[in-house]
């Protein structure tokens, strides 16, 4: 068994912005040692590796990093969207704990194969649902399962981003698995109850750069819940917002995830005022330090595959939120409520 004090040998897998936030905090980390950097551009990963001390790889090259580094303990897997399955599954054939961004797959049959490698191989596969890791929404949960608001009636989420955000994933895969994932995964964690049926509703099937999906879902305990993503609303201002509610029968929770306690007002004189919030709770710059919920879902992660925790998400938890995202797509396409036992 590895020295609990032993900082854990890691890799990164795809290089992009939430690669390079991951490769910061690794840098930042007493409990983490990068080893290799692989990423899909040659002279970009070599320059960020010899930046961080480490060894360069590119995306075709995972198997001969593995490979070529015993000391790697972890994964992190950082990659787009629709390119976490390969890498995933080479880390747990090669027996190492893998940290991989949500949504963890783009079918329930592909997240299934991955539990399964991971459960077989005795590895932890952790998904960053974030959310879990930060104070706003993990003090929601934990109103709710200490009796707060007492029964759950029904569960309302809102995450709006910005056309501009949507450019970088229109059209690239069933945009139910982009940013639902997250609230689809804290209604599953809040309620403790399994999503029996979803009903979806669009303008043009969630495929287009003015689109959003409603969503309709019911639990196991008979609890409702609406989810919302509207990337068709102008930039800016207070409309691409996040909310987070819980009603139940004597009592109620709200988290409104951008309205952080701090607003900033521009005015240049040109455009008209604008209103920001800073982000203080994502992945905040403090005293030149990387804070926030990523910092520590990463160090939560190595505490899992040090021994220290037990791990707050699954693989299995993925795989939950992946099968409700495969369903709401499924209902944006054939126009009909669907039967979670239909999807596997």
């Amino acid at each position: 068994m590895k020295d609990t004090l032993q900082p854990i040998g890691v890799a990164i897998v795809g290089l992009g912005r939430m690669g390079q936030l991951y490769n910061r905090l690794v840098a930042e980390s007493p409990t983490a040692q990068l080893i290799a950097l692989c990423g899909r551009d040659q002279r970009a990963t070599d320059a960020l590796a010899a930046e961080a001390g480490a060894a360069a790889y590119t995306s075709d090259n995972i198997d001969a990093m593995l490979a070529n580094h015993p000391d790697i303990e972890a994964v992190i897997v950082a990659t787009s969207e629709w390119a976490h399955v390969a890498p995933v599954l080479a880390a747990l054939d090669a027996g190492k704990h893998v940290l991989v961004e949500k949504p963890m797959a783009l079918s329930p049959a592909e997240a299934a194969t991955m539990v399964q490698r991971a459960e077989a191989k005795g590895a932890h596969l952790i998904v960053a649902h974030s959310l879990r890791f930060d104070p706003r929404f993990a003090a929601a949960r934990e109103a709710v399962a200490t009796g707060a608001v007492g029964e759950i009636l029904h569960l309302y989420a809102r995450r709006n981003p910005s056309p501009a955000a949507a450019e970088r994933v229109i059209r690239r895969f069933p945009l139910a698995y982009w940013l639902m994932p997250h609230d689809i995964d804290m209604m599953l964690w809040t309620t403790g109850s399994a999503v029996q049926k979803v009903m979806a509703y669009s303008r043009a099937g969630g495929k287009e750069r003015a689109d959003f999906i409603l969503a309709v879902l019911t639990f196991a305990n008979d609890a409702i819940g609406v989810v919302e993503s509207s990337w068709g609303t102008p930039g800016g201002g207070r409309l691409q917002n996040e909310l987070f509610t819980v009603r139940g029968t004597t009592g109620a929770v709200e988290v409104t995830g951008n309205e952080n306690g701090i607003a900033l007002y521009r005015g240049d004189g040109s455009s008209g005022n604008r209103m920001e919030y800073p982000d203080i709770g994502y992945a905040p710059v403090i005293h030149e330090q990387l804070d926030g919920v990523f910092r520590r879902l990463f160090s939560h992660f190595t505490g899992v595959v040090r021994g220290r925790y037990s791990p707050v998400v699954t693989g299995r938890d993925g795989l939950a939120a992946v099968r409700v995202a495969a369903a709401i797509d499924r209902s944006l396409v054939e126009r009909r409520e669907i039967e979670l036992s239909e999807v596997e």
